[in-house]
């Protein structure tokens, strides 16, 4: 039986960058993934993903946002290769909305260099997009899109590169607890370690048995559309726009919001990528995701009708892809309270802009090292007892 330092289970957007970071280290470390990443089973898929610091979700993500725009910088020098692309980002919605007020925050907060924008200087710079009059923006100037599939790729080679060890195709079945670790089991043999890390994404909730009861596996319906005029929504020329728009009762309070997104075409016959971000069907990883519906096709054109107007009846291409939801829609990411030496992370469907400054905490934490960055208000401490 092979023993190693740390093994990480599932080698997506939190596993790959901390089987990177481990290995050039020059820790003994094993990351295990039952499919060959990269890959459309999980969460790290679909081409492109938006990277920003003024973080709508609050300001306990600045200092990482502020530090994996550093590392995604590094990480292209290291590998030669163009990950980060700069673009506008707009945060849209109710100018007191927690969308736009959180923007605000954390770009205060972070010294970010921003716009606050009217719903008419948002038309007015960017005609496709149809706020409301009462809407009003925060604009990041110097946001980005990475590219997710080719950063995967980059993690696990440099990983491979630095003397990781690497099984792909190879389903963890189970871990228990032993006297000098954790042994983990999976479809092809049994190997120890001093420490594991599960970030198996969507999976991760059931390998954490018990633990994982507070983790819901969502499916996400997401959409590419075949935009009109391919050069004004091209990336650097059509902004990352995030939409936060109310849900009004019968007696017209504000009870929730709808939340959706696009995202500019990553190249001049690319199409425009829209999906919601909340409001999500419950999923299964193990079985099979069920074709995106005409009914969810229409629900996304409804959105669009109002707000990208443009892009309302044109032709559109779907897929799916999953979130694993916390019951606070925060991060999860340290050790089990019931067990030190097993360590978890879920990302509740915002985390792939973090990836390298998560490979980075959470070698640290592997490593029995306090993190620079403060982790405590995302511990899975805070879930003790929901279980």
């Amino acid at each position: 039986m092979h023993h190693y330092d740390v093994i990480v289970v599932g080698l997506g957007t939190a596993g790959s960058a901390t089987v990177m970071t481990l290995a050039q280290r020059g820790v003994s470390v094993l990351g295990i993934d039952a499919f060959h990443p990269p890959h459309t089973l999980g969460s790290h898929h679909g081409e492109s993903r938006s990277v920003r610091r003024a973080y709508l979700e609050g300001t306990a993500y600045l200092p990482m946002a502020i530090r994996a725009w550093d590392l995604w910088r590094k990480l292209e020098k290291d590998s030669g290769e163009k990950l980060l692309v700069t673009t506008h980002n707009l945060t849209i919605g109710p100018p007191d909305g927690p969308a736009v007020s959180g923007f605000l925050a954390s770009a205060l907060a972070g010294g970010i260099s921003h716009d606050m924008l009217t719903a008419a200087e948002i038309h007015r710079r960017w005609p496709p997009l149809a706020p409301p009059s009462h809407f009003a923006a925060g604009l990041e100037k110097e946001a980005g899109i990475v590219f997710p599939e080719t950063c995967i790729r980059i993690f696990l080679a440099m990983a491979d590169a630095a003397g990781a060890r690497l099984q792909v195709d190879e389903r963890v079945t189970g871990w228990t607890a032993t006297s000098g670790g954790i042994e983990v089991r999976t479809s092809q043999g049994r190997y120890t370690a001093g420490r594991v890390l599960i970030a198996a994404g969507a999976r991760t909730g059931r390998l954490l048995g018990v633990a994982g009861a507070m983790l819901t596996p969502k499916r996400i319906p997401v959409h590419w559309i075949t935009p009109p005029d391919a050069t004004a929504y091209q990336l650097g020329q059509f902004p990352v726009n995030f939409w936060q728009v109310p849900i009004d009762d019968t007696a017209g309070t504000c009870v929730s919001y709808h939340e959706f997104y696009s995202l500019p075409a990553i190249n001049h016959r690319g199409r425009v990528k829209a999906a919601f971000h909340n409001q999500l069907a419950d999923g299964d990883p193990e079985t099979p995701s069920p074709a995106v519906s005409t009914e969810e096709e229409a629900v996304m054109r409804a959105m669009l009708t109002r707000f990208l107007p443009p892009l309302s009846d044109r032709p559109m291409t779907s897929d799916t892809c999953m979130y694993t939801l916390t019951p606070d829609d925060h991060f999860l990411l340290g050790p089990l309270p019931q067990n030190e030496n097993v360590f978890a992370v879920a990302l509740a469907g915002h985390g792939f802009k973090f990836a390298p400054v998560l490979g980075e905490i959470l070698a640290d934490l592997l490593e029995g090292r306090i993190p620079a960055i403060d982790m405590g208000f995302f511990s899975p401490q805070r879930f003790a007892g929901r279980e």
